[in-house]
């Protein structure tokens, strides 16, 4: 290489210095208006506690609860469908996200504004009518079954009346959340 052609080093440094100062202006500019509009659009304080923050990030219980209904519905078709192993999968993650709705909100009011203990509720139905499900689905009995997840739908349905919410009454469903799953028996267990 020759001496014309090279670039001098002290020329290279300061459009290198340059060019880092212009990223970093840039960056500092998309921060600050990123940080604007990201607050006002969601309705956020900027100076609102850490706590506000996070409870405006957490998912509402209708959300929590969607997912439940749509795990206690394919419950239903995995035990009538007699795929037990399948039905146990729904039960727990319908249980777990009955749990994740809880924490999110343990405290709800009712229709004369009093404090309802979802907690408390909860564990009563656990105890219950959703142990009733455990049993059948360890049994594998699809006659306790369906008579046991009829109980649970109304057991869920007094936490909602409860709740204030005796509009949302869970039935029997007629037809499954997901038709992507193979329901039957006989889906290949394993890799």
């Amino acid at each position: 290489m020759s001496q014309q052609s090279r670039i001098p080093r002290l020329l290279v440094l300061a459009l290198l210095a340059g060019g880092a100062a212009a990223g970093a202006a840039g960056v500092e500019y998309w921060h600050s208006t990123r940080a604007s509009t990201s607050t006002a659009a969601e309705g956020t304080v900027p100076n609102g506690s850490a706590i506000e923050r996070l409870e405006s990030l957490v998912a509402s219980q209708s959300h929590s609860m969607a997912d439940v209904g749509y795990h206690w519905t394919n419950l239903w078709f995995a035990g009538e469908k007699r795929n037990w192993p399948l039905a146990e999968f729904y039960f727990n993650e319908a249980r777990q996200h009955i749990l994740w709705t809880i924490r999110i909100r343990p405290i709800r009011k009712d229709l004369d504004q009093r404090d309802v203990d979802l907690k408390a509720l909860f564990d009563a139905v656990d105890s219950t009518t959703m142990a009733a499900v455990k049993i059948a689905l360890m049994q594998r009995d699809p006659v306790k079954f369906a008579a046991a997840y009829k109980g649970a739908l109304e057991g869920c349905y007094a936490c909602h009346k409860a709740s204030g919410k005796p509009y949302l009454r869970p039935v029997v469903p007629h037809a499954p959340a997901q038709d992507i799953i193979d329901f039957g028996s006989d889906a290949p267990v394993g890799p």
